[in-house]
C-alpha cells in the first residue's frame, strides 16, 4: 500500500516519520501542506474533516492517510507502522508539545513482553523527544525495564484506588502483588506523581457513587506499605461521572475531606 503523508515546513515530529518510513524503506507520498501539498490537502481536509483533529494551535501534523484510514500525530502513527493496531490503547493523542509527548499508557491491557511498546518508547527517545509515560500498575515488569533503561523523562502513576477495587473501577481486575510491584519502582531517579481520580464506580450492592474518603485513605496507606516512604508527590483528583450514571459530580467542598484523609498517610498530598 502506498501512504500519503501531509507534513509541515519546519515540523520536526514530521521529520521523525518520515525518516522512520524512509530508513524502513516505506513507500508514501509526501505532501508538504505548504509547498507540494497545499492544495492537495485542501481537499483532504475538506473530505475528512470530522475525522481530522484541530487543536488551539491548529490542525497536528504529521498526518498519515492509508487508504480508508487515518493516523494523526507522531506517536499514533508510529505506533500504526511499527505494530499495526496491537497498540491500539496503549497510544492516544499527545496533550504535550514542543519537546513532549504524551498519550502513551501502560495499562490499556495485558502485555506478555512489552516488546513492541518498548520498542516504540526507545525510537521517541533517540529521536530527541521528551516522554510522559502513564501507568496505574500494570504490565509492572514491562515498567520496570522501561526505568532500568531511562526511557521516559516523567511518569505519571494513576493509583485507582485500593487494589480490590481496580475491578469495578477500571473493568480490569489487577493483584495487590503487581500494584507493590509498581509501585515499588517509584525512586528519586525518575521523575514522577501519583494521582488517586475519584471516579465512580458501581457497588457489589449495584449502588452508584464515588470512592469514598476513606477508600482513598486506604490508597494512600498502601502507597506507604508498599513503598515505605511517606513523602510521595501525591494529588487528589476530581473526575466528572460518565454519563451512564446517575449521579452528580463531587462538589469542590468534599474534596479537603478526600485530602485531609490521604494526608494521615501521604503528607505531600494535594487536591490537582
Amino acid at each position: 500500500m502506498r501512504f500519503q503523508l501531509f507534513t509541515a515546513t519546519g515540523c520536526s515530529r514530521c521529520n521523525i516519520i518520515k525518516s522512520f518510513m524512509d530508513t524502513h524503506q516505506i513507500a508514501h507520498e509526501e505532501l508538504d501542506i505548504k509547498t507540494n501539498g497545499k492544495d492537495a490537502f485542501k481537499v483532504f481536509y475538506r473530505e475528512n474533516r470530522p475525522d481530522i483533529f484541530r487543536g488551539e494551535e491548529g490542525v497536528e501534523f504529521p498526518i498519515l492517510f492509508a487508504g480508508q484510514k487515518i493516523y494523526q500525530g507522531v506517536g499514533i502513527i508510529l505506533a500504526s507502522l511499527m505494530a499495526d493496531d496491537r497498540l491500539d490503547g496503549f497510544v492516544t493523542r499527545s496533550q504535550l508539545s514542543h519537546g513532549w509527548i504524551s498519550g502513551l499508557t501502560l495499562s490499556a491491557k495485558p502485555l506478555s513482553d512489552g516488546r513492541e511498546f518498548l520498542c516504540l518508547l526507545r525510537f521517541l527517545k533517540e529521536a530527541g523527544l521528551m516522554i510522559q509515560l502513564e501507568t496505574d500498575g500494570r504490565n509492572s515488569l514491562v515498567l520496570e525495564t522501561i526505568l532500568k533503561e531511562k526511557l521516559i523523562h516523567d511518569l505519571v502513576f494513576r493509583l485507582r484506588g485500593p487494589a480490590q477495587l481496580y475491578e469495578p473501577l477500571t473493568g480490569m481486575a489487577l493483584s495487590q502483588e503487581e500494584l507493590v510491584h509498581s509501585l515499588s519502582l517509584l525512586t528519586d531517579s525518575i521523575k514522577y506523581k501519583i494521582v488517586l481520580p475519584l471516579s465512580a464506580l458501581i457497588r457489589t450492592t449495584g449502588e452508584e457513587g464515588y470512592l469514598t474518603p476513606e477508600e482513598a485513605a486506604g490508597a494512600a496507606a498502601f502507597v506507604v506499605s508498599a513503598t515505605h516512604n511517606k513523602k510521595h508527590p501525591f494529588f487528589i483528583e476530581p473526575v466528572l461521572p460518565a454519563a451512564t450514571y446517575n449521579i452528580p459530580p463531587l462538589p469542590p467542598a468534599a474534596l479537603f475531606k478526600y485530602r485531609t484523609a490521604c494526608r494521615r498517610h501521604l503528607l505531600l498530598c494535594e487536591i490537582l
